[in-house]
């Protein structure tokens, strides 16, 4: 069972409604497990794919934020389409885009768009999120989990990176040690040092870690 610090709190405020938003259908169920993993309070997270963009804005009004996931400079069209479309109502909805793609940084100028980078850790991220979903309730307080370290989204080692790949495809300790020649030791340290790096707490959040930064296919780059 975990630990009441290991989440995030949103204390006092009415259920808030969060949407997801993706061209890639398996990204928008592991960014909502992983969402949910740290959120905790009255939180409704739906998702909706670009392919049903239109669909989607007959229920865009309901949600107070939106997560638009980046991985191609179409992606970022599409969001902003997405967002403008919405920018009708006497309330328009909060807005957030996650940049998970190398290069996209740097055309992600619009004012419309919050953005984290590439190197930003699950703990950071969340971080920024929730910081956000505290805004939109009209909280004072910008609650993160404690214990976040100071090492969370530094860059990854050749050798941490190596191990963070094999955690992530379901590799036992053994298998690591063995396929990389070095002791079952040694693989224990490589992984706290990556929980340390990467915000995570669990195996499934390193290996989602992994999904969005490590295993990118170069298509999403665009």
């Amino acid at each position: 069972m975990k630990h009441s610090a290991d989440r995030h709190r949103l204390l006092g405020v009415n259920k808030q409604q969060i949407l997801i938003l993706s061209s890639l259908p398996v990204m928008l169920e592991t960014f909502r497990y992983w969402m949910l993993s740290f959120l905790t309070g009255r939180v409704d997270i739906r998702t909706c794919e670009f392919s049903s963009i239109a669909e989607g804005l007959s229920f865009q009004q309901e949600f107070d934020l939106q997560v638009v996931l980046i991985f191609s400079p179409d992606d970022l069209r599409k969001g902003l389409q997405w967002i403008h479309a919405a920018d009708t109502g006497a309330r328009p909805p909060g807005r957030f885009v996650a940049v998970l793609s190398p290069g996209m940084e740097e055309i992600t100028t619009s004012t419309d768009l919050a953005a984290f980078p590439l190197s930003t850790s699950l703990a950071q991220c969340m971080r920024v999120i929730t910081t956000e979903l505290n805004r939109l309730a009209g909280g004072c307080d910008h609650l993160v989990p404690d214990g976040v370290s100071e090492w969370a989204g530094r860059d990854f080692t050749n050798r941490e990176r190596q191990v963070l790949e094999l955690l992530a495809q379901g590799a036992p300790i053994k298998e690591v040690s063995f396929r990389l020649g070095i002791s079952k030791y040694t693989v224990i340290t490589y992984q706290r040092t990556l929980y340390l790096k990467t915000g995570a707490r669990t195996l499934q959040q390193l290996a989602l870690y992994a999904a969005m930064h490590v295993h990118a296919p170069d298509h999403w780059v665009g």
